[in-house]
């Protein structure tokens, strides 16, 4: 048996709008530069029909279910808009599958069962309650034990805006530390975020605005939970098929602080040096040793304009980020940003 019916509710706290809600009015009308609220529930004891309807949500392949034995239930509910919904489920037998590529940011919580994610550069498992995030721009299989779940499913853009808020640069990717493990304190700030927040994305009635402002608390919450690093990758290395470029671009990006070589950075792509150093040429328009370079001047510039003068040398920044010699290093960084490292300084 299956029923479709509009819902606002979350298992991730315990705030419910009735179902009683007219169905013919279950997308508030919004105003036009105002994503429209959209609030959806599945709910079926049939075991095919659930494996079904998940794939078709998540946009899934190869999902299969296996029965546990017991009754079988299973529950979906999503409430928001195109920049942020909240999202709960129920699926009592074991599920595995394949989530494709995608942009967007997802962030998971179990309140029982786990599930074990395998993704081209890692594996990770939810650990009880505790919140964690799955790889964004990459496809990566799945393995759920029978389970109750919450997500927060962001749009790429939004998240990224209100990251740049923190990073003071323009929007960019946001590549999160997937194996942190979250401290009680930062949990116990996250679960008052949510709850004060949950109410307002799931109500039909929230004013616009109201809505807006308790999803910009989320992504907030979200980026205070977890470590993260804005990569400043093109727009044209988002793609699935340019996923290995912009792997070896994050590569350099985390590991620009070590010794690293164009070898290491392809082996970390999956790719051959050579194959790396054509790609870099013709979407980046560097070598990787340019590449690396340039991520190196960023960071100094980084630290000089985050540091008071007088309390750090120029010396000291460029030896930091492997430049041994200090006059070459001010000459590349003129030439990149216009001034010599000392004037970045003394701002």
């Amino acid at each position: 048996m299956t029923t479709t019916e509009t819902t606002a509710s979350t298992d991730s706290v315990d705030v419910e709008t009735p179902l009683s809600v007219d169905p013919d009015h279950a997308g508030a009308v919004a105003p036009e530069d105002e994503p429209r609220f959209e609030r959806v529930q599945f709910a079926s004891d049939d075991l095919e029909e659930a494996r079904s309807s998940l794939e078709s949500v998540y946009d899934g392949r190869q999902f299969r279910a296996r029965a546990t034995g017991e009754p079988f239930g299973f529950r979906f509910a999503s409430a928001g808009d195109s920049r942020l919904s909240l999202q709960t489920g129920t699926f009592t037998a074991h599920l595995q599958g394949v989530i494709p590529w995608s942009r967007d940011y997802a962030m998971s919580w179990f309140r029982s069962g786990s599930v074990t994610v395998d993704y081209p550069v890692g594996q990770l498992t939810s650990q009880g309650s505790r919140p964690f995030l799955t790889p964004t721009e990459t496809s990566f299989a799945f393995a759920m034990t029978p389970h109750r779940h919450g997500i927060v499913h962001v749009d790429a853009a939004f998240l990224e805006a209100v990251a740049s808020e923190r990073h003071a640069g323009p929007p960019q990717r946001i590549v999160f530390d997937y194996a942190a493990v979250p401290s009680d304190e930062a949990l116990a700030a996250w679960r008052t975020t949510l709850g004060a927040a949950t109410p307002l994305i799931v109500g039909e009635e929230t004013p616009a605005l109201a809505r807006h402002a308790a999803q910009q608390s989320l992504v907030r919450g979200m980026l205070d939970l977890f470590p993260w690093r804005a990569i400043d990758v093109p727009d044209t290395l988002r793609t699935e098929r340019t996923r290995r470029l912009r792997q070896a671009a994050e590569y350099v990006h985390a590991y620009a602080d070590q010794a690293i070589t164009s070898a290491d950075i392809a082996t970390a792509a999956g790719m051959h040096t050579r194959t790396l150093q054509l790609l870099m040429s013709e979407h980046l328009g560097s070598s990787p040793t340019n590449y690396v370079r340039h991520v190196r001047l960023d960071r100094a510039r980084q630290d000089l304009l985050s540091s008071e003068p007088g309390s750090v040398l120029v010396s000291e920044v460029a030896r930091k980020w492997g430049f041994g010699n200090l006059g070459r290093f001010s000459a590349s960084y003129s030439a990149r940003f216009g001034e010599y490292p000392r004037d970045t300084l003394a701002r």
